[in-house]
């Protein structure tokens, strides 16, 4: 009995690894788009700066 909740806790504790490493992983994903979208949005306002240069 004492094995089985031992495993039953290793098991609980993974899932909630799993479950927090996850989140992380979805917010730093969320991080990235924003500052590709950023970088994408400065790049073409200076294209279009230098484009009515010449």
């Amino acid at each position: 009995m004492l094995l089985f909740a031992t495993q039953a806790g290793l098991f609980a504790a993974e899932l909630e690894a799993r479950g927090f490493l996850r989140g992380i992983g979805r917010t730093i994903l969320f991080i990235i788009i924003i500052l590709v979208v950023i970088g994408g949005l400065i790049g073409f306002s200076v294209a279009r700066k230098f484009g009515q240069r010449r």
